[in-house]
């Protein structure tokens, strides 16, 4: 009897540190497969890189992941949002790191008044996302997607034109073509007006880009709006113009990070600020054509651009 009690209670100890053994192993399996509320995640080599989907946000967004492919023992992956469903997947932790634009930040995601000046827009952006987002901006890369006045090169040549101040000294020889919208927005034309007040010898509006960027190439219009980084722009001869007295918002692209990522895998930083200051306006309407015209695919386009900057 006693013999027969000591088997039942030795059974019932290797059972229970069975069981002991099963549930700590499967707490230590759950801890490394989930995150925390905040997204700050036990550490893990993955890192997921987001991208808007338009042909600008796919190069830079293939451009970090190569950097990281190639500085760090980190798997990426790449996954594709809308700006909302992107804020809100950083936010939570579903994406590590994007190429952000810091007037996009300002506006839409800290809901800022305007900035106008490019330094303190940047500062800006990186205090309150550190703040209110705990996510890092980094170093800008250098060029700035925004509103720009676009003129044929042949005629900025001949009329010795490189920035808006300089087009507002001979806006009565030039001819405007822009949609309603730019005209009716305060932070655009109005803005115009006050700071430069050019007096163009006559204003057509056109509602469609490509319409404007055929009237601009058959000489119905001499002088059009566009974005600073359209491919459109180096195709067809164009040059935008320089933005001098700042009237517009300034639209930096940034990396941004999250902080739990950067606390996790420090050596980000240093890998993915190898973009600061590398590209400019110029080259990324460049790079946005080999994807937009001639229909190359960004991971391509990207490679190509960092090899030839020594990056790669």
């Amino acid at each position: 009897m006693r013999k027969h009690s000591w088997n039942v209670i030795q059974k019932k100890k290797t059972f229970g540190a069975a069981l002991i053994l099963l549930s700590g192993l499967l707490v230590l399996a759950l801890t490394g497969c989930s995150n925390s509320k905040d997204g700050s995640s036990s550490k893990n080599d993955s890192i997921v890189v987001a991208t808007k989907g338009f042909a600008e946000s796919d190069i830079l967004a293939n451009a970090l992941k190569l950097l990281v492919d190639q500085d760090t023992d980190l798997k990426t992956s790449i996954k594709t949002l809308d700006n909302n469903l992107l804020w809100a997947a950083i936010d939570n932790g579903e994406v590590d790191t994007y190429v952000e634009y810091t007037g996009t930040a300002l506006l839409n995601i800290l809901k800022e008044q305007p900035i106008y000046d490019p330094q303190q827009a940047y500062e800006s952006v990186v205090k309150l996302l550190k703040d209110r987002n705990k996510i890092d901006v980094l170093d800008p890369i250098g060029f700035n997607d925004t509103y720009a006045f676009v003129i044929r090169k042949e005629t900025a040549d001949k009329l010795g034109i490189t920035n808006v101040s300089q087009l507002s000294e001979k806006s009565g020889e030039l001819v405007f073509g822009t949609n309603a919208e730019f005209l009716k927005r305060e932070d655009t034309w109005p803005l115009v007006e006050k700071v430069y007040n050019p007096k163009f010898k006559e204003q057509k509006t056109i509602q469609e880009a490509g319409l404007a960027y055929q009237a601009i190439g058959q000489g119905l219009i001499d002088v059009m709006v566009a974005y600073s980084t359209d491919s459109k722009i180096a195709d067809k001869d164009l040059i935008a113009l320089e933005d001098d007295k700042h009237v517009f918002v300034p639209y930096y692209a940034v990396p941004v990070v999250r902080e739990s990522t950067l606390a996790d895998h420090p050596e980000l930083k240093d890998v993915l600020n190898k973009l600061k200051g590398s590209i400019t306006d110029a080259e990324m309407q460049q790079l946005n054509g080999e994807v937009e015209l001639k229909q190359r695919p960004a991971l391509d386009v990207a490679k190509e651009w960092l090899t030839s900057k020594g990056l790669l």
